[in-house]
């Protein structure tokens, strides 16, 4: 019987260490091709962010990349309570101020999504109305003792444009009526008509009137007289203002004197 040579025990573990390891090298298979879409599926949003008032909308629009589907799914991360969006991607905001996300998910895969964050600002508050400003027409006037001016009176800064008139000297600076117009008082003098708005009751205008003494006629009665010696006669005197006719009768003595009755 033939025997084999005897090998150490250390010597064959070292040889077939080298056996395996050669045959390893041998059989290592090529590096496989990478599938489609290894690359994985890219969401984008634009704009990728916005600023809107409360109530008001924003398009975004989405685009896919590394994937035939490109839709996307539309959402916000907060819910009802930060406004809506619609499948075409329309966000409205909510009515209330705050930071809210808009999300486009991918309809492919949708552990992909891309945000766009909306900042909702409050609506600017209302401008202040107008002051009501009240004029007058004319400002200044002249009229004749007892005669009338017509006033105008003009209201801005209101919906209600109706005036109240006043004499600011009470009745004995004359008198309005509800239509402006203004009569004299008989004394002459400076007086003062106000216009007060309605509506704010704090806005006023006035126009000054200067009223004058003005006689129109004087007539003596009868024109000519004859008195003699130790005689009289009557006269009457008639004046006429813009007030009226005023009468007032003397008595002429012969010596030319004039006497009260």
């Amino acid at each position: 019987m033939l025997r084999s040579p005897h090998v150490p025990a250390k010597a064959a573990v070292l040889l077939l260490t080298a056996l395996l390891a050669a045959c390893d090298a041998g059989q290592v298979a090529p590096a496989a091709a990478p599938e489609p879409g290894a690359q994985g599926i890219e969401v984008r949003v634009e704009p990728p962010d916005a600023e809107v008032a409360t109530g008001g909308t924003v398009a975004f629009g989405a685009t896919v990349t590394g994937s035939a589907a490109t839709d996307v799914i539309w959402s916000i991360a907060e819910g009802a309570g930060c406004g809506a969006v619609t499948t075409a991607g329309l966000y409205t905001a909510p009515s209330s101020a705050g930071t809210c996300r808009v999300v486009a998910t991918s309809a492919a895969d949708v552990s992909r999504s891309a945000t766009a964050v909306v900042t909702v600002t409050a609506p600017p508050p209302p401008p202040p109305p107008p002051p009501v400003v009240v004029t007058v027409s004319p400002a200044t006037a002249e009229v004749s003792a007892c005669r009338s001016v017509t006033l105008s009176a003009t209201v801005t800064g209101a919906s209600d444009t109706a005036v109240t008139w006043t004499v600011q000297e009470g009745a004995a600076g004359g008198t309005v009526t509800a239509a402006g117009v203004y009569t004299a008082p008989g004394a002459s003098g400076t007086y003062h008509v106000v216009a007060t708005s309605r509506a704010d009751p704090t806005r006023t205008a006035i126009a000054t009137v200067t009223a004058n003494d003005e006689v129109l006629s004087v007539a003596v009665s009868p024109a000519t007289v004859s008195v003699t010696t130790g005689g009289t006669a009557q006269l009457t005197a008639t004046v006429t203002t813009t007030c009226g006719t005023y009468s007032s009768t003397r008595t002429l003595l012969s010596n030319g004197t004039l006497v009260a009755e």
